[in-house]
């Protein structure tokens, strides 16, 4: 007989134990895209995907998951955090940076508190397992609202007049209506009086600050609360950027590179699609997604003693801003951790760790670091030559954030790296 074909390496896997949509789909059909490992609780979801009226499609992995999302282009995903290839915060941030993928509303279901971390990637909404029946409605049927209402409003509070024009014509388009307010009272009767999907928010106001503006949001009931896109010149103390993270996705500092900042984070929280954004907010954006904001600058410690592995490292991360630092076995690793504490040397933000090593291999070497209380929270993602799931569990037990399986695939890497990377 003549030899199978090498199996298609974008082809999703198929499911066993669980029947989908996936092959009964047409142009018009409305699409639910589930990614959870757990089948009983997948099933669950796809029965109620079923009674609100919807096709689903369900995958376990992280990998199929944006594979899918890419493929179907599904109205909005369901997405648990703990997959078995890698963490779920992976899958959110693959689509939101892909101009195809982005505008898809991603409800993230996780055990764990995440919630931060997800809405700032540009995640929908956030749930808790385990999840009630009715939550998990209810979020459905804002999606339906969403579905029915192609218009959406923004709020810019900005107390400069010129400002808040620019403003106004760099973020309309024609799906996206804007209204400019110059003083933190007039925001506050357009919020208790109106609903809007985002809101830019200068600092400096001549009655209030942005601050006390989103506080007497928080405390009033009766108003609207939208996601809040800090957009200032001041810079920001310490104190003030923590007590603004509690309310805000984002804070964005005026400067040269802040409009392409700025159309990247609404049309992200508005899911938009990229398409059909006029030409000038596809270009900022285009701009935006190229610049990576997370690793620029940053210092990443790369502990591979295979000289090519660590060539293709370097060649992925130096183009992004970040700075590599090599070490070729665990015990080198160590080394220049100590470094750091006793000489004050440049930080290590990130370590991309091998696991079959001379010397010291990285699993010793990972829980070695995790025995030291300075390094516990110094994100590790270890590097193994297989994809077994045995492996998996033996790297996470050793400490390790999370694992990729060699070789390695550079948009997994750098997307695994940007969702551990210290904020």
């Amino acid at each position: 007989p003549a030899p199978a074909p090498p199996a298609d390496p974008s082809a999703l896997r198929p499911l066993d134990g669980l029947a989908d949509d996936r092959d009964a789909l047409d142009p018009g059909s409305r699409v639910i895209l589930v990614v959870e490992d757990d089948l009983p609780f997948a099933r669950i979801l796809r029965d109620l995907v079923h009674e609100l009226g919807f096709k689903c499609v369900v995958t376990t992995t992280a990998d199929d998951g944006v594979l899918a999302a890419r493929r179907y282009l599904p109205h909005a995903v369901i997405l648990d955090m703990g997959l078995p290839d890698h963490s779920g915060m992976t899958v959110l941030d693959r689509m939101k940076r892909d101009v195809a993928t982005r505008h898809i509303p991603v409800h993230v279901v996780s055990a764990n508190d995440y919630v931060e971390t997800a809405m700032s990637y540009g995640a929908a909404a956030f749930m808790l397992k385990p999840v009630k029946r009715e939550e998990l409605a209810s979020a459905l049927d804002r999606l339906e609202t969403r579905l029915s209402q192609p218009m959406r409003r923004i709020l810019i509070v900005e107390d400069d007049p010129a400002q808040r024009l620019g403003l106004g014509e760099l973020l309309a388009t024609k799906d996206v209506e804007t209204v400019g307010v110059a003083s933190a009272a007039e925001a506050l009767a357009r919020l208790g009086a109106e609903t809007f999907d985002c809101m830019v928010l200068d600092m400096t106001l001549p009655d209030a600050s942005g601050l006390d503006l989103l506080e007497q949001l928080d405390a009033d009931e009766g108003a609207s609360f939208p996601p809040v896109i800090v957009y200032t010149a001041r810079d920001l103390t310490a104190d003030e950027e923590l007590r603004l993270r509690r309310y805000s996705k984002s804070i964005i500092i005026k400067g040269a590179k802040s409009p392409e900042r700025l159309i990247d984070e609404v049309t992200l929280f508005l899911h938009q699609v990229v398409s059909d954004l006029p030409e000038r907010q596809q270009r900022l954006l285009a701009a935006s997604l190229n610049r990576d904001a997370l690793l620029d600058g940053r210092r990443i410690l790369v502990v591979e003693d295979d000289v090519r592995n660590v060539f293709a490292i370097t060649s992925i991360f130096e183009p992004h801003g970040a700075a590599v630092q090599i070490a070729r076995n665990g015990r080198e690793a160590l080394q220049a951790l100590d470094r750091v504490e006793s000489e004050g040397a440049s930080s290590i933000d990130l370590v991309l760790m091998d696991v079959m090593m001379p010397e010291m291999d990285g699993l010793t070497a990972t829980r070695e670091i995790r025995a030291r209380p300075a390094w516990r929270g110094l994100p590790v993602i270890m590097l193994t030559a297989k994809a077994m799931a045995d492996d998996q569990e033996e790297c996470l037990a050793a400490g390790a954030n999370d694992y990729l399986a060699k070789p390695l695939d550079v948009d997994k890497l750098l997307s695994l790296a940007r969702v551990w990377m210290p904020r």
